[in-house]
């Protein structure tokens, strides 16, 4: 989860995620490896997050 503070905070269970998000109301969301997400109309793969980083791969679009 990104805690709004510039890092992001591990959360390995619902009932941990719900405490993060309490602790860190100003939080910018969450991001779990493995997910899909888009950015500026490009679509990537989370593939690892650390304390300050999170890893995207670029996906191929797929051919209409």
């Amino acid at each position: 989860m990104d805690d709004g503070k510039g890092q992001f905070r591990y959360a390995d269970n619902l009932e941990a995620l719900k405490a993060l998000k309490n602790k860190f109301p100003e939080h910018g969301g969450t991001f779990k490896v493995g997910e899909e997400v888009e950015v500026k109309g490009s679509i990537f793969r989370v593939k690892s997050i650390k304390p300050k980083e999170i890893r995207l791969r670029l996906l191929r679009r797929k051919k209409r």
